[in-house]
Formats: structure tokens, sequence, C-alpha cells
């Protein structure tokens, strides 16, 4: 298996590097390049993250569980250099982990997952991390969990699809699969308790790609794509919704959006497409208007409002702290429309760190840097 790297914004997911011994996080500021004057000096704000138990590696998976990160598997080898295509993994599959505790500034180590966790999709339920992991051609997938409280892993029984993306709601686990691409998706839940699946009824959007399943205070939304020749040939593909009753029985088709974003995040009480910038269709082709990536969607009212013009370009990673998402250069508490800037990074664009956040930090760790944290 193969896969080309580019060149791309501070916020990449990608790897985690540490070394070994638990130790306390500094304030004392990252080294960086000088500024420019009126301009954030890059790391102004950031604290250095100390030294964890693990090998260095990437493509780990981070989640942020109860009041720690938890950091587990990836890559061991070294980096894939910008604009290169690279063998994957360039070293090795980790199951190795640690948590780290942003308070207190300590890693420690965690057991051994059952098996190597390439990269995963997760979500947590009661305190308990749940990992569908996609292993590729290097061996089946499965479905983990892992009690950070017994400090135990368990492998349960894999969705009835075999694919999708975990998502919390309430006491149990969803699973929708992204794509009817490759034949029409079975969406399902999961019940802890008895450890069985239950199939969802089939959604009433009809063949669909970009879908994802948001929690908007206890609310169920499909957000999803029609699956058409040529999508955004002509006409823009604009994202269409539905919501899943509390019952998991019935769904009910939303009015349709004018956003033509995907990935969508459920913050404050809203459904956030936090992505800045549009498209227009092109010179040939077009559509005879831009529309919009990101938009905000309160489901208690039905409507539709815009984003805010901001800095920065990318919104990726997705990065949802407590009642704010990161949009561009800010975060952003999508109620009252205020913002709240981060400030510039203190590594550079090759160095690729993971980044992930808890309801009040933002952790940015590995690939070629050290790692770093942040209290907006």
């Amino acid at each position: 298996m193969r896969t080309s790297r580019s060149v791309v914004g501070a916020w990449v997911v990608v790897a985690l590097l540490v070394a070994c011994g638990p130790a306390r996080a500094t304030d004392d500021p990252p080294p960086g390049p000088a500024s420019s004057p009126g301009t954030t000096q890059p790391g102004a704000g950031w604290r250095r993250v100390p030294d964890g138990p693990l090998s260095a590696r990437r493509t780990a998976t981070v989640a942020w569980v109860a009041d720690r990160f938890v950091v587990v598997g990836g890559d061991d080898g070294p980096p894939c250099p910008p604009n290169s295509d690279c063998a994957v993994p360039t070293g090795e599959w980790r199951r190795d982990g640690a948590t780290f505790d942003p308070a207190t500034g300590v890693w420690e180590q965690i057991a051994d997952a059952p098996l190597e966790i390439p990269w995963a999709t997760t979500a947590v339920v009661d305190g308990v991390l749940y990992l569908l992991t996609d292993r590729g051609s290097d061996g089946p997938s499965a479905l983990l969990a892992y009690d950070v409280t017994t400090d135990r892993w368990a492998t349960l029984p894999m969705p009835p699809d075999g694919s999708g993306r975990l998502v919390e709601h309430g006491d149990v686990l969803l699973c929708v699969p992204t794509s009817d691409e490759s034949g029409a998706a079975v969406d399902s839940w999961f019940d802890p308790t008895t450890s069985t699946w239950h199939r969802l009824p089939e959604d009433p959007l009809g063949p669909s790609y970009d879908r994802s399943v948001v929690v908007v205070d206890g609310r169920v939304i499909l957000t999803a794509k029609d699956l058409v020749p040529s999508p955004g040939s002509g006409t823009p593909s604009l994202v269409r919704l539905a919501e899943l009753d509390p019952t998991l029985t019935t769904w009910t088709v939303l009015p349709d959006s004018k956003v033509i974003g995907s990935d969508p995040v459920s913050v404050a009480g809203r459904l956030v497409f936090p992505d800045v910038g549009g498209a227009d269709g092109g010179a040939v082709g077009g559509w005879g208007r831009p529309y919009p990536y990101g938009g905000i969607y309160d489901p208690a009212s039905g409507t539709w409002a815009d984003l805010p013009e901001v800095r920065g370009r990318s919104s990726w990673p997705r990065l949802v702290m407590g009642d704010r998402v990161r949009v561009g250069d800010v975060l952003l508490d999508p109620a009252d429309g205020s913002t709240t800037a981060v400030p510039a990074h203190p590594w550079t664009d090759a160095d690729s760190p993971v980044v992930a956040a808890s309801p009040s930090t933002i952790l940015a760790w590995g690939g070629g840097a050290a790692g770093y944290l942040l209290t907006p």
C-alpha cells in the first residue's frame, strides 16, 4: 500500500513523537522564529509537552477520554517527505499506548492493544473508548474497546457493514458508513451492555456519498450528498439532511441546505460545517454563483446561518473544544458568533503533528516536532 504526501497546513493529523519518562509540562515558551511588529510570534501561548513512554511514531490514534488524552498505535517509521510517495507503513504498526493528563503534564503507559492499530475512527461511551480500526492489507479490521479505569482492552463484534464512522449517542454507539458507492450502506447501532449490533432503518436520502451522522443535543442527524454520475458537474452537490427519531426507528427528511462542505461536527447545540470558503463550479459548467463549504444549522429552529468571515484557509482536522469549534485560524462559538484567535504554531508544516482537543485544551504532538499544549 502506498500513499502520497504533500505540503499541507499546520493542523494535519499524522504523527506522534515522544521519548521516555513521565514529566510535567513547562510554561517556558517554545523556541520559534522572531515575529515582525504587529504579528503573533509563533509559539506564543503554546506550552511544551514533556517526553513520554512511547517510541517515535506517526498516524497514531488520539482521543480525549474522561480527563486525559489516550494515544495508541501508529507507524514507528520515519515520516514520508513532502511530495513523496512512500510505502505504508515506513516502519511497523504499533499496539502500545499511553495517556497524557494536561492538568498535571504526566504521561502513563497503558496496556497494549490486542492488535496493531494503524488508524481508527473513535467514540467514547460511558468512559470507554471504542476504536474501529482500518488495517487495510495488513489484516482484518476490528472493533476494540479500552476502559481507562481498569486499563483493559476488549475485542468486540464488528458492525454489520464492517466499516464506518463511530458516533456516540447517549449510552449506545452508532456506526455509519461514509458512502453508498460500493453498494447500499448498512447503518447500525451497538449496545455495549449486550455487545450486540442492531441495524438502523434505511435512510430516506437514497444513494449518497459524504455521509456523516452527527448527534446534536440528542438529535441524530444524517448529512449526505446525492450519489450521481460526475457530482458537481453542472450543479453543486448540496448537503441533504434527515433526522432519526429518539427510538432509532423512523427517519424524517429535513429541508436541503445550500452548503457543499462535508464532515460536520456537533457543538453548542448546533450542527456546524466548519470549512471556510466556497466554490462556483469553475469557468466550464459553472453554477452561476458561489456556494459555501461551511454553515451553521440549528436543529431546534430548523434555520441556517453563515460562518463568519475569519482568517485562515483550513479547518482541518476537526477540533471541538467545549462550545467552540475551529474555523480557519479561530475558535468559533456558533451560538453567539464570538471567536477566539488561535496563536501561530511553533512547528513547521513538515513536522505534521497530531492535533486533538479536550473541552479546554488543544494538544499538538509528534511528527518531526516536540509536543505542545494550548489553553485558549
